[in-house]
Parts: structure tokens; sequence; C-alpha cells
């Protein structure tokens, strides 16, 4: 199954990535916007974890890199009109 990322694609990981959408699965079967993505730890992250067998290093890595690029960017990142 191909799935092609939400341009543009700031971070790539192994199964997770972060584009303009937000964190993708590079698989397409999973993705949070930007805008669900809160401050500190969401309790998705352990539930997505423990139900979808992700590399949890790698989710959080893309968590990480979503984090800041919402703190560089005053409005939020631009969405794409995909």
């Amino acid at each position: 199954m191909s799935h092609e990322l939400t341009e543009p694609v700031h971070w790539q990981g192994r199964q997770w990535a972060v584009t303009g959408y937000g964190i993708e699965a590079l698989d397409g079967m999973y993705h949070v916007p930007f805008s669900d993505i809160p401050d500190g730890r969401p309790q998705w992250l352990d539930d997505l974890c423990r139900r979808y067998g992700t590399d949890r290093d790698d989710l959080a890595a893309a968590l990480r890199v979503a984090y800041s690029i919402q703190a560089e960017t005053p409005n939020g990142p631009a969405k794409s009109a995909a």
C-alpha cells in the first residue's frame, strides 16, 4: 500500500513523517492534523503505540518535530490544499 504524504514533508522517519498536514504514518493508515496535537504528552500517543504496533521512538521523534514547527509558526503551520 502506497501513500503520498502531504507536502511539504518536514521530516520523515522509519514509520512516521511530519508534513504540512501534521503527523502521518508512512503507510497511510493513520494521521494526526496539527490542530489535534496538544501541548504536552497526548494520551493518544500511548494508545496509538499499543494499538498500532508503532515504533514508539519514531513516533515520539515525529511529535518533537511537530512541536518545533508549531513553536516556529505563530499562527500554526500552513495547511496544504491537498
